[in-house]
């Protein structure tokens, strides 16, 4: 990966075993897809802790160009927000299972790149 791991954390304060949750996953999407330019992490707690309550992930990963390009005609249209990005949110109780749910729904998503830009 070109630029360093940002993990922000909003309405919590940082918890280890998030931020490791986090680098694990990192870790094993990159043996997988080894051509990440970014990857931007965003950890928000509820405001209040009631039932029912899900912590949101959001992951931004910078992608090369001509692999942006290939997975938004691949998904079937430009991309949405930011060109060159892949923008992935999942939420759930547990923040370290958020965590795990947005990088599998990342995997899944870059798969589709398979036979053009994986190692």
């Amino acid at each position: 990966m070109v630029s360093p791991l940002q993990i922000e954390f909003h309405n919590t304060r940082p918890t280890e075993v998030v931020e490791s949750r986090v680098r694990h996953e990192l870790a094993e999407l990159e043996k997988f897809y080894n051509r990440l330019m970014s990857c931007q992490v965003d950890v928000t707690a509820p405001e209040h802790e009631r039932r029912g309550s899900l912590s949101k992930v959001r992951v931004d990963f910078g992608l090369p160009p001509e692999d942006a390009t290939l997975l938004a005609e691949l998904r079937g249209g430009a991309a949405r927000r930011r060109p060159g990005h892949l923008e992935i949110t999942a939420q759930r109780k547990d923040t370290a299972m958020a965590v795990h749910a947005v990088f599998n729904a990342a995997r899944r998503q870059l798969m589709g790149l398979a036979p053009h830009a994986m190692i």
